[in-house]
């Protein structure tokens, strides 16, 4: 048997192989799920107002519709970080506890090494999700981008007047997200409020 055959069945060169295939789907389903955002509501809504050219009204729904685009991106892609670690935590250790009552491995210290490996890496991506705050920026992306499509709503039954307001509605939004996204939102809850009533 060649060198190669028996690195290819390794434990460790099929897990590098599954994280690889994991990472590289979920880029391409994220470009996928991007380029179906275009054919969204709003973005079927804003894009007359967008197309008039008519001043104010066209520059700033042309800004909510980039900002909505950007914070649906960042949402999908925390969202698809953070449940893939818990999901893969969730499995690996459980996994780690079956390895350990299986008797068709035939060498226990294998099985043992599989184990470890499996409980220390479940463990590890639970860590790094937590302290990450993983959870929190995918929702105050998500949030971000349910108060931006609440502004371009509101833009379009005004019929675009007064369209130089919503920019500071736009920037609110944006900056109460990035609070979140830091960990600051608790210290600026004012400004957080005044948004939230805001739009």
């Amino acid at each position: 048997m060649s060198n190669f055959s028996v690195w290819l069945r390794t434990w460790w060169f099929r897990l590098l192989l599954l994280a690889v295939v994991i990472v590289v789907g979920s880029y391409f389903l994220l470009e996928w799920r991007q380029g179906h955002w275009e054919n969204e509501a709003l973005a079927k809504a804003l894009t007359p107002v967008i197309e008039k050219k008519d001043g104010e009204a066209s520059m700033v729904a042309a800004a909510i519709l980039g900002n909505y685009f950007e914070t649906r991106a960042n949402a999908a892609t925390w969202s698809g970080v953070y449940w893939s670690f818990t999901f893969l935590a969730a499995i690996l250790g459980a996994l780690a506890g079956l390895i350990l009552k299986l008797e068709s491995f035939e060498q226990e210290k294998r099985r043992r090494d599989v184990a470890a490996f499996f409980s220390v890496t479940a463990a590890l991506l639970i860590t790094i999700s937590t302290s990450g705050d993983f959870q929190r920026k995918w929702q105050s992306n998500r949030l971000a981008a349910a108060e931006l499509e609440g502004a371009g709503y509101q833009l379009i039954e005004h019929r675009g007047e007064d369209a130089r307001a919503y920019l500071e509605k736009v920037r609110r939004i944006l900056l109460r997200r990035q609070l979140a996204v830091v960990g600051a939102g608790e210290t600026n809850d004012a400004e957080g409020k005044k948004a939230t009533a805001d739009s």
